[in-house]
């Protein structure tokens, strides 16, 4: 793992509690600030940061990093691609290194305000920047989340702030309380949503948001807001594809800036193929790509050897691990240990990135192409859906109910047919709004569900899970943010919703567990540019979605992957595979367990009996997927919470 941690105390030094969980937190950590700040009249103040050498492996490279004489300390997580190209703007400038830290560094010294640097910043970052004679922080996130930042303001002022919640765990000690509106976030979308975590009182700063602290006050304000232009500004036919061909092909060239081998994850789709057939157009003669398959009849589609098929036609290595039932298994503890707060969709990146950190330092990932270039399978369906939109006329008041009864008896096969599902969103069944169906597609358990679970109102869980508050706040200019076009409010919505707080958020943890920098070619201020200025049109119709990206790079890829529309999503074989004695067997031990019942954290009735209809479905019973979801969720939220107990026992 690398990362950073600081704390700002508002006045005199620490108590003995914090200082000595301070120490155990800053054991990873090379570096650390005065030990008291009174001298200098300020504030108490610690940083310290762990290394993952990627840009200048000098000495010259390390952090916590000084500027201006000692005065500015500088923590910096992620990687500034266009670092070179700002080093030439700093004319007059001496450097001691080569990498991006110090450019970083020297810029914020020259900059009247952090936000004129911020928007010059092409990559992923989190940083720091403490000004100790003026006694005031700013730190500061990348516009779409790559980078995770995390924060709590005391009582009395003071501030923690880290790059990982693991290392807040330990200053604040073993009786941090875990957050309602983080449970019911969880169950609810799957993923706690920022600016939430699953502790009380520890906040994550949303994408785009920088911060300012001084002397125990805090402010918190954003700086970038995603949004496109409309039509008039838009591109298409020929220009698009050149437009679309030069911009993403750039983009991956900077990617690729570097003092260590980039290897590249692969799968059997578009997105996965056109890092590997760029990464080969920019001159990487040598590229090793990673896959996950499996060994035996998991029940799911295994994109392992279309990925081979796809590293041999490029003359790349290619490394696959073939997994089991029992070798997953195994694996369960160390997973469960790495994450941050539970999430239901990280396991696979965390696989993948375990056979890649055997090999490099760091990897691209075609991740990004879906939400702004309309890849999902449900995009297609609200398409179909809005060409006939019964549920927007008053007729929604006869459909949507009835839809919503009919959905209810229809056989399992019918409820998972397109055509149906179509039919249920025109209809009004899914929300009336756009708004509102995006919430049924990215929604897990519903607000009535997730109530029963928890053991509340309808109502409280529909307000703990930020149906109402945040999601307000994101929905209410995005007329103004992306005019004339649903399909773009509705990426937007992917934007600040899906993307950030489950993909990106669950990408950086489980790479970063293996010391391993995951990059996101496609999650690109430039790139995000482009899908703007693209027509709706060319990204999506009713035979599929990223119709533009297919075809603007048609004749570097495969045929395979050039004349095949269909979407790919990498799928574990949970389902079956839960199913298993040995794991039937630690699942219902962990939910039955006297502790879990002890902790309250889920109503046992409404466990048992989700437990129940998993186990009694048909494992070729497409219900049997959203059953499988519900028990997952559970048993990682109770498994994860009794390892950070027992962490603090050991």
């Amino acid at each position: 793992m690398c990362g950073f941690i600081g704390w700002f105390q508002n006045g005199g030094g620490l108590d003995d509690g914090r200082r000595q969980r301070l120490s155990q937190a800053l054991q990873l950590i090379t570096h650390r600030g005065p030990d008291d700040g009174s001298e200098a009249g300020g504030p108490a103040w610690y940083m310290g940061f762990r290394r993952l050498s990627i840009q200048d492996l000098s000495s010259a490279g390390r952090q916590p990093m000084r500027f201006s004489g000692g005065r500015c300390t500088l923590t910096f997580n992620g990687e500034i691609y266009n670092f070179r190209e700002l080093r030439e703007s700093l004319a007059g400038e001496t450097f001691h290194s080569t990498g991006d830290t110090e450019v970083l560094g020297r810029m914020l010294e020259r900059a009247s305000q952090p936000e004129d640097v911020l928007r010059r910043l092409r990559g992923m970052f989190a940083f720091a920047w403490w000004d100790d004679a003026a006694g005031t922080l700013v730190a500061a996130r990348d516009p779409f989340g790559i980078k995770p930042l995390y924060y709590r303001l005391f009582p009395d002022g003071s501030l923690m702030i880290g790059s990982e919640i693991k290392a807040l765990r330990k200053m604040m000690g073993p009786d941090t309380a875990i957050s309602q509106a983080g449970l019911a976030e969880y169950f609810r979308w799957g993923a706690v949503q920022a600016p939430h975590t699953i502790y009380e009182g520890v906040q994550c700063l949303p994408p785009g948001h920088l911060l300012r602290w001084s002397e125990g006050d805090l402010q918190v304000e954003r700086y970038f807001a995603p949004e496109w232009p409309g039509k008039a500004e838009r591109v298409g036919g020929k220009a698009a594809l050149d437009l679309t061909r030069e911009v993403v092909s750039q983009s991956v060239k900077a990617h690729l800036v570097s003092d260590v081998p980039v290897g590249v994850f692969l799968s059997g789709g578009l997105d996965s193929t056109l890092m590997v057939a760029l990464m080969k157009q920019h001159g990487l003669s040598d590229i090793q790509a990673f896959s996950i398959g499996y060994e035996e009849n998991a029940g799911v589609p295994d994109e392992s050897d279309a990925a081979e098929k796809t590293a041999k036609f490029y003359g790349c290595r290619f490394v696959r691990e073939r997994l089991t039932s029992a070798s997953l298994f195994a694996k369960l503890d160390d997973y469960l240990s790495c994450l941050d707060q539970p999430t239901g969709d990280a396991l696979n990146t965390w696989l993948v990135s375990q056979v890649a950190a055997k090999h490099v330092k760091v990897t691209l990932s075609g991740l990004g192409a879906d939400e702004w270039f309309g890849g999902y399978n449900y995009h297609r369906l609200l398409h179909l859906a809005r060409l006939f939109p019964v549920g927007r006329t008053p007729l929604r008041l006869l459909t949507a109910p009835l839809a919503g009864a009919l959905n209810g008896l229809l056989p399992a096969g019918a409820q998972g047919h397109k055509a149906w599902k179509a039919l249920y969103y025109a209809s009004g069944a899914a929300g009336k709004t756009l708004p509102e169906m995006h919430a049924h597609a990215r929604g897990i358990f519903s607000p009535r569900e997730t109530a029963r679970l928890l053991g509340c109102r309808t109502s409280v869980a529909d307000h703990l899970a930020l149906d109402n508050e945040i999601r307000d706040v994101l929905v209410a200019d995005l007329d103004q943010r992306a005019p004339d076009s649903w399909l773009h409010q509705l990426l937007l919505l992917e934007t600040e919703t899906y993307l950030p707080n489950t993909l990106l958020r669950d990408n950086d943890v489980t790479s970063m567990a293996h010391s391993l920098e995951l990059r996101v070619p496609l999650v690109d201020p430039e790139v995000f540019t482009l899908a703007g200025r693209l027509r709706p049109s060319s990204k999506l119709n009713l035979r599929g979605g990223k119709r533009n990206l297919r075809a603007a790079f048609h004749d570097i890829l495969p045929e395979w992957i050039a004349q095949d529309t269909r979407k790919k999503t990498f799928t574990l074989p949970l389902m079956k595979w839960m199913r298993d004695e040995a794991w039937k067997e630690r699942i219902s031990d962990t939910l039955h367990s006297h502790k879990c019942r002890e902790r309250g954290l889920m109503n046992p009735k409404v466990v048992l009996k989700h437990l129940e209809a998993y186990y009694r479905s048909d494992v070729s019973d497409k219900r049997a997927w959203r059953l499988s979801q519900s028990v997952w969720l559970m048993f990682v939220l109770e498994s994860w919470v009794a390892r950070q107990t027992e962490r603090f026992q050991e």
